[in-house]
């Protein structure tokens, strides 16, 4: 009964502690006291079916030990007929030893009591002859339940043999209690090893938790550090056995080396779209007023509003950038495309040609050369791709524009037709001041701008992630293959 309401006890608990810890706990203490709960629960079941065993068993105990003092009895009664010697009297007594509690009872074959020896007060019930002792004078075994003054007794009656025949039955009687006494000193033993076992494997599981929750907690202080601006947080030291959290550790250094650019960027992106929408929109105010007023007129305000109109169209092209690349970057192509054969030779040759009749690239020699995948080189031979020449060109004006920034004075393009990929390869190359090593991992980040381009405060970061998105929006991509002091080398791939 006692095991049933410690059972109800850790019920009440256990319920306690989950509506407890509907509220935020330390991972510590609620994985700790989950798994206390589990081994007590467990616990407490074993102990419930190793109880129900040995109360189910120890009546059957009891019946063997009694039953084999019966017979080791029975035995002095064989040897004391072999011997002659009378088995009544004092001499009996001493021959016949019994332990404290039990009270031996010798019924002869006319069914009448022959002797009882007992070193306790004998109860009426029991100085009666039994009703099985007729079965024990056949050579059976009895065991029996009786109740005396309401109290349980164990009962065993076992023959006495002579010369192969059945002459008397031997009772052997004993109080239950002592088995009870048994019960609780078992139980007792049960309950003390399983609170040391319980008290041991709470320790083991409270230090196994506490190691394994321990870099897990530096990392939660880590993510406040990060969440408060600290881009830089303490993180575990050393190596770590476990592989997985060794993986967490540096993916979250990681994670906080790229919030870290990430907020660079954000403050970039801020600073470059202030200015490059606030200059064309200043310029654009500041002539109109002045054509308004009448400062200027005829031929200069002509060219004031001309200037104005260029203005206007190049925050436009800012726009609809910011447009195009936020709709390649969620996946929707934008509605103007049109993907038809394009002849990559030729619009090659005509962004060239435009470019070089620009001051900007008046200084610049092109280059370019048409190979195939074995390696010769092909003479004014058309290599053609299905997709939207506007998009292809502004890739490559993207490029060129790039080596123009960093102080190429040649540029090669390189075209080769690899048949068994079916991939048409696009190389870019510069002998420009190249991409520092810092900056490499950068380059494809959208608003990201180098040095450069964050002293003058030119453009929004968006020309090379732009030109990826086009690509891949092709089916194809925009690698780095090198760069170094002496040149850049971009590569743009395409399906054939």
């Amino acid at each position: 009964m006692s095991h049933f309401v410690e059972w109800g006890i850790c019920c009440v608990w256990y319920k306690k502690f989950k509506k407890q810890s509907a509220n935020s706990a330390p991972l510590l203490r609620v994985w700790t006291m989950q798994y206390a709960v589990m081994l007590l629960a467990a616990i407490v079941i074993i102990v419930l079916f190793i109880g129900m065993w040995v109360r189910t068993n120890a009546y059957e105990q009891s019946f063997q030990l009694l039953q084999l003092r019966a017979e080791q009895q029975s035995e002095t009664y064989e040897r004391l007929f072999e011997e002659n010697k009378p088995f009544t009297g004092l001499h009996g007594i001493k021959s016949i030893r019994i332990p404290h509690l039990v009270i031996m009872q010798v019924v002869g074959v006319s069914g009448a009591t022959e002797m009882i020896i007992s070193k306790i007060a004998v109860p009426f019930e029991l100085e009666n002859i039994p009703a099985s002792y007729k079965k024990v004078l056949a050579g059976k075994n009895v065991r029996e339940k009786i109740n005396v003054g309401g109290q349980t007794w164990l009962r065993v009656g076992v023959p006495i043999y002579h010369n192969n025949t059945v002459q008397k039955a031997l009772y052997l009687s004993m109080p239950a209690m002592s088995t009870s006494l048994q019960l609780r000193r078992q139980f007792s033993l049960l309950g003390v090893f399983s609170a040391i076992i319980a008290l041991l494997g709470w320790l083991v599981i409270y230090f196994l938790s506490r190691r394994l929750t321990r870099p897990l907690r530096e990392l939660a202080q880590a993510a406040r550090q990060v969440a408060e601006g600290e881009y830089h947080p303490s993180l575990p030291e050393g190596p770590l056995k476990e592989e997985e959290l060794q993986q967490v550790v540096h993916s979250f250094r990681d994670m906080a080396s790229r919030l870290e650019q990430l907020e660079r960027l954000r403050s970039d992106l801020l600073a470059g779209v202030s200015h490059e929408l606030r200059t064309p929109v200043t310029s654009i105010r500041g002539m109109i007023q002045a054509v308004q007023s009448g400062v200027v007129a005829d031929k200069e305000a002509d060219e004031f509003l001309a200037i104005s109109l260029d203005e206007a169209k190049r925050l436009q092209r800012m726009v609809e950038d910011l447009l195009e690349f936020s709709s390649l970057e969620a996946g929707a192509a934008a509605t103007s495309a049109e993907y038809k054969p394009v002849n990559i030779t030729e619009l090659i040759s005509g962004v060239i040609r435009q470019l070089k009749s620009l001051d900007d690239f008046s200084d610049i020699h092109f280059q370019m050369n048409a190979n195939h995948d074995e390696g010769h080189q092909v003479e004014n031979e058309d290599i053609w791709v299905m997709g939207d020449a506007g998009r292809l060109r502004q890739i490559l004006m993207n490029l060129l524009t790039n080596s123009r920034d960093a102080g190429a004075e040649q540029i090669t393009i390189n075209t080769q037709i690899n048949e068994e990929k079916r991939q048409i390869i696009i190389d870019v190359f510069d002998n420009g001041k190249g991409i520092s090593e810092h900056e490499k991992p950068y380059i494809f980040e959208r608003f990201y701008r180098g040095h450069k381009d964050r002293i003058s405060g030119h453009g929004l970061g968006l020309g090379l992630p732009l030109s990826r998105l086009l690509a891949r929006a092709h089916g194809g991509d925009l690698l780095l293959l090198h760069t170094s002091s002496k040149g850049t080398v971009f590569r743009l791939i395409l399906p054939s």
